[in-house]
């Protein structure tokens, strides 16, 4: 042999002898390429035992690229590799387009669901085949799908780090259309009444619904790159405000054209599976690469991974402290102001009847849809945990104005009905988006789906507190808590404007909460494409 090839050979070793003291070991995988010409990200290292948890200052940074300075995955900090050493993956803008669609159609089915039924009642209403609508059948019918979308959450979101991502994610979607289409089939009986019915097929209906918040939001983290996860997981989100603007139009459409009382109220319900319909045909996808890897490669006994889900989770609680707290206080702002829109529109002096809601409806959906656009395309500039301070700031702010200036805003009802859809506006261009978006890139994988269950079934026990708090102000000052037509509308204008000053306070609370408690630093197993081999409690592995 020449002494130039035994020289570029001596060149050869040493590189690769320096390349290893940075790391205690590379992993053995089945990779299609020789382990030499793998990617920094591809080549999986461990980091040294002197490895640690996240700093205070890293732990509020709101860098989405921000990660620990030993990187499990990459052996050196995270931001310097991902952004100088990989160029981004092409992606192919039609295939992030149909991944978006199919896992935003259960959110799209969310916000229908829960929307629709407000108004979907007072066309029941009609009917007096159906017997009387009391408030407290109304509240209860508007409360099981929100019940059922908390039971869906905690269950499905366990089950996704149990048995896999895939399975759920049909399930939820065959619940949904389930749900929908016994509802839009109820008839009027003896023994169960038509609104007894829908409470139980709105809590079938709402069990689906709400697993898809876990399952669709941790298969789009896990099937994104770093430099599309955010904006992924805001555009599936954002089918929330396509939801909430279809299920306007729709009930406009029928409160216009259709006559029969009781074909109309089932239209309305019955469109809101139609894209659940489509979307379960596209849903036979594989096995997330992570889940295969970092769990089921890892932990092939069921028993030992239920065991790892759980002790992952308690170690994680201080940062589900911080996702779970914060979804609670925003989903008591977004639905319990919500579900007495109808009333805040009426009371302003324009039309009260079921045309003229509808219309009155579609024009705030219509101003809210604005925020889901932003938050997509301003989430990764911004940051998730950056954006969502702005949205409580900014609703802090509209309804502490709203509150104040309350009899003069409602004598320009124009001028009233821009500011309460403001507050739509910063929910979606804040809170609202990164509750969802955080959980599903902070967590492990192991825990992750349970940990995005659990934080979302916060934010619908939040929505009950909310919802069932408020509409007892709005109607406090009223005999007997009973607000009907004969009743001064002023003594519910006193309960809306208690309700404003409420609604600032818990967005000030929900700022405090989110300073204090919420980060958005990804979790770098996020980061890896092979298995993990170290025990998921060690500090190599675990962020906080």
């Amino acid at each position: 042999m020449s002494p130039v090839a035994e020289d570029e050979q001596a060149s050869i070793k040493n590189s690769k002898e320096d390349a290893n003291t940075n790391a205690v070991a590379i992993h053995d995988l089945d990779y299609d390429v020789p382990p030499e010409e793998l990617t920094p990200i591809s080549a999986i290292y461990y980091v040294s035992p002197g490895g640690r948890g996240l700093s205070e200052k890293e732990f509020f940074s709101s860098d989405p690229d921000a990660s620990s300075d030993d990187d499990e995955c990459t052996g050196q900090n995270s931001p310097s590799v991902l952004k100088e050493n990989v160029s981004a993956p092409p992606e192919r803008f039609s295939q992030r387009l149909a991944t978006i669609l199919v896992a935003g159609a259960g959110f799209l089915a969310d916000s229908y669901d829960l929307f629709v039924i407000n108004i979907v009642l007072i066309m029941m209403k009609q009917n007096e085949s159906y017997g009387p609508l009391t408030p407290d059948v109304q509240t209860q019918c508007s409360f099981m799908a929100i019940i059922g979308a908390a039971v869906g959450q905690l269950l499905f979101g366990f089950l996704g780090d149990q048995y896999g991502r895939r399975r759920m994610f049909l399930l939820t979607a065959i619940l949904t259309i389930l749900g929908n289409i016994l509802q839009a089939s109820a008839q009027p009986r003896e023994r169960l009444g038509i609104y007894q019915q829908m409470m139980l097929f709105r809590f079938i209906m709402g069990i689906g619904v709400g697993g898809e918040y876990p399952t669709a939001s941790i298969i789009t983290s896990e099937n994104s790159s770093n430099w599309t996860r955010g904006r992924n997981l805001a555009a599936v989100f954002s089918m929330q405000g396509v939801g909430r603007l279809l299920c306007a139009v729709i009930l406009l459409i029928c409160a216009h054209t259709i006559e029969d009382t009781n074909i109309q109220w089932r239209v309305a319900v019955i469109v809101g599976a139609l894209p659940m319909m489509i979307a379960v045909f596209y849903r036979w996808l594989p096995e997330t690469a992570i889940f295969r890897e970092q769990v089921q490669a890892r932990y092939p006994n069921m028993r030992e991974r239920f065991k790892v889900i759980w002790r992952t989770v308690w170690e994680n609680r201080r940062a589900l402290t911080g996702t779970a707290g914060s979804w609670f206080i925003l989903d008591m702002l977004f639905y319990g102001n919500s579900l007495f829109s109808a009333d805040v529109t009426a009371r302003i002096g324009l039309e009260d009847s079921i045309r003229g809601l509808t219309v009155q409806n579609l024009i705030i959906q219509s101003m809210a849809m604005p925020g889901y656009i932003l938050a997509v395309l301003f989430i990764d500039y911004i940051g998730k945990r950056r954006l969502q301070l702005i949205g409580f700031f900014g609703e802090g702010v509209i309804f502490a104005v709203m509150a104040v200036f309350h009899s003069r805003l409602k004598r320009t009802p124009q001028v009233f009905l821009v500011m309460y859809a403001l507050t739509f506006l910063f929910d979606n261009f804040g809170a609202n988006t990164s509750t969802f978006v955080i959980p599903a890139v902070i967590y492990p994988t192991e825990a992750r789906s349970t940990c995005h269950g659990i934080s979302a079934a916060f934010g619908k026990a939040g929505a009950v507190v909310g919802a069932s708090v408020f509409l007892n102000i709005v109607t406090m000052h009223c005999p007997n808590h009973v607000c009907s037509e004969d009743v001064d509308s002023a003594l519910v204008d006193r309960g809306i404007k208690t309700v404003f000053y409420w609604c600032a306070m818990l967005s000030l609370v929900g700022f405090l909460w989110t300073c204090v408690l919420v980060h958005d630093k990804r979790h770098r197993s996020l980061d890896c494409n092979g298995p993990l081999q170290a025990p998921a409690t060690s500090p190599e592995y675990q962020m906080t």
